[in-house]
Order: structure tokens, then sequence, then C-alpha cells
């Protein structure tokens, strides 16, 4: 089963790719391991951009029907009052085994092909990514060639390491672990998020009756929960949660989901025959909720690049280092901004500064919330008028 080009991951950024691809009558092949529908801890966040991609993508209406939309957002930072952000544009919650699965199913629809293996490592021409080795399900291994490789895995992309490309993340590690649970009550459209010493609780309204739930620690704190987890996950909510929520009353539906280290660093998103999209290219902190965003988005940069090299294949480097500019300018400013947002959050006396400023200047969250929406390009957010205001 070779191809023009594999994609390896059916997630967002996978399925996306696959999706243009077969549109544009490329022969491709989404290698991945689950089958759907599955479980993944992630904010289950769709932004505004997000919306917009899937909107290119055709797929808006098929998702929104399995999701529910969210009106904002309410920070509870440490030592400063709850502050409420309006979203201009609504955006949308929807569980992650009902979005991989439509996403995969159009990427089908369109023409892909879809093969359950697990991917073990690269095939090389000399410095070229020619395919990837797969273990099938009956335990073989076989080798999968093709003219292009899309590393679509994910933080810890197999991919990204064969082919030299990921290195040490630098910042410091946080695991999440979560599921989804009922007897949360009414959040009002709305995600909640308690934030202090590192640390984040974080409840996302999938429909009335399922709340998408998250507890982000510090490495050193989940290692002290090997005793119980359940017990370590309560009580760091009902930390976080300040007595306003914890899981009293909650009960969780499914298994537990459980994810980390939050980082995964790369050197290079591109190298000969192959690219990296989606998380694999580089992982952004789930808490601004840009990853479904950067995902459809960087598959939409990944997939006119990729055509680009197929239908000119001399101009390859020319077409790989275009989408490498994309993820170098905008990417890397939203992982600024990021690590902006979670120092002003987390940081007692800045979080009630910004708290303060946030209800004399509600102008600035609402362009800070557009910024990391994707609905203005993210270097708009350290102008003075935003993050000037909220830092003065």
């Amino acid at each position: 089963m070779n191809a023009d080009v594999l994609v390896v991951g059916g997630g967002p950024a996978g399925s996306a790719t696959a999706l243009l691809l077969a549109r544009a009558g490329v022969a491709v092949t989404v290698v991945e391991r689950a089958r759907f529908p599955r479980r993944k801890v992630c904010g289950e966040y769709l932004n505004a951009g997000a919306l917009d991609a899937l909107a290119r993508l055709g797929a808006l209406d098929v998702v929104r029907a399995l999701g529910a939309p969210l009106r904002g957002v309410r920070l509870v930072p440490p030592g400063a009052p709850p502050v409420t952000l309006a979203f201009d544009r609504p955006a949308l919650a929807c569980a992650r085994e009902a979005l991989d699965a439509a996403l995969l199913d159009a990427a089908v629809a369109a023409g892909a092909q879809v093969e359950h293996a697990r991917v073990d490592d690269v095939l090389l021409d000399g410095a070229r990514c020619a395919g990837v080795r797969v273990r099938t399900d009956d335990g073989a291994l076989v080798e999968r060639r093709a003219r292009f490789v899309v590393g679509a895995d994910g933080a810890g992309s197999v991919v990204a390491r064969k082919l030299g490309l990921a290195q040490v993340a630098r910042r410091r590690a946080r695991y999440a672990v979560g599921g989804h649970y009922a007897g949360f009550g009414a959040l009002d459209a709305h995600i909640e998020m308690y934030v202090g010493g590192g640390a984040y609780f974080a409840l996302n309204p999938l429909d009335t009756e399922r709340t998408n739930v998250m507890v982000v620690v510090p490495r050193d704190r989940l290692a002290r929960w090997s005793a119980d987890v359940d017990a370590g996950v309560g009580g760091a909510a009902a930390e976080l949660g300040r007595g306003v929520r914890s899981f009293d009353g909650a009960t969780r539906l499914g298994p537990r989901v459980s994810v980390g280290p939050l980082a995964h660093d790369v050197r290079r998103v591109v190298a000969p025959g192959a690219l990296l999209v989606g998380d694999a290219a580089g992982f952004l902190d789930p808490f601004t909720g840009q990853g479904i965003f950067l995902a459809l988005t960087g598959a939409e940069h990944a997939a006119d690049a990729i055509l680009a090299a197929l239908r000119e294949p001399a101009r390859e480097a020319e077409a790989r280092n275009g989408y490498a500019r994309w993820r170098a300018g905008d990417v890397a400013w939203r992982r600024r901004l990021c690590g902006v947002v979670a120092l002003l959050v987390d940081v007692p006396p800045l979080a009630r500064r910004a708290a303060a400023r946030l209800g004399r200047f509600p102008d600035a969250g609402a362009a800070l919330l557009d910024a990391l929406a994707g609905a203005v390009p993210p270097q708009r957010a350290f102008r003075p008028a935003v993050l000037g205001r909220l830092l003065a």
C-alpha cells in the first residue's frame, strides 16, 4: 500500500492534511494506530479561528452538530477576583472522539485511505525520507513508501524523533489528567479556568450532561499521586477551585485519561521528503486553547507546501521552507503570547494587576482573545493598547 503521501497520525492535523490532499487528487494514506472513536486528553475547545478553518474544509456543519456553543471564559487567578471574558464570535466545545472521527471520515470520503498500524521507523533514501516502517495488527513489520511523509503524530512524534528533528523541550514539564464527568452543574456556556502554583483546573461544558475536566500540574506534584491518582486529582481540583468547584458530587463517565509531559520542541519542522504538522511540529501549552486551531491551519499550510512540491519536485526545498517560515513566524509569536498569558495568570501580583486592568480596559481583553482565536495576527496582542494596558 504505497501512496504519493503518507500521513502519520489521524488526529485533526493529520486528517485535515489528508482531506485537502485527497481533494486535490493526491493518493494519500493515513497511518493511525488507534481505531476511532478514541478518548484523548484535550481541552476540546475550538476557537473562532478553528471554526473558520473547518468552514474552509467543508466540515463545519458536521462538527457543529457534534458540539456545544461557548460564549466565553471565566478565569479565576490566585489572589484575584474572577474575570469573565466574552468571545466576540462563538466558539465550540466538541469531544475529541467525535471530532477526530468526523474529520477522518471526511478525509476518507474525499478519497484518502486509512491503515491501522503503528509506525516504528522512517525509511531513508540517502538523506531523504522515503516512507515509514509500520507494525501491523498481526505483528508484521511492513515498509510503506511515498513521495512525501507528514508527521502528524502529536507530541513525542516518532517521525520527528527518527528524522532527528526533535529536541529536548526547554520548558518546565507539566502533566494533564482528566476525563468526562457528570454532576458539575450549569456552566452557562463558559469555560472555567482555576489557576495557581504552576497548575490549573479547567472545565469545559460539552453538553448539558457532560463536562470535560482537566487538571494540569507540574511533574513533581504528579509524582506524589502515585499511590492514589484519583485522590491526588481531587485534592488539586479542590485546592485550585477555592471552594467554588471540586469533584464533590461529580461522576466520571468512562476512563480517566492522562498525557504528559506537555512539552515537545523541534529543531526544524521540515526535512527532505517530510514535514511536521500539529503538535508534532511543536507543542503549545494547552492553557490558551490554540491546539486544534493550529492543527487545522497548519494542515492548510502543509497541504499547500506538499502540493507545490509534488507539482514541481525541483522546487520542493522552496515549498518546504515556505511552510517552515510560516511556523517560525505565526506560531513563534503564538508561543510567546502563550508564555505571557501563563505568566499573567499564574503570578499572584501580576494576576491581581491584570484582573483589575481588565475591568478598566475590557477592549484589551477582547483584543487578547481575538489574537488567541486567530482573528488577528498574534503580534497585535503585544501592542501597548493590549498587553501594555494589562501590565502597566
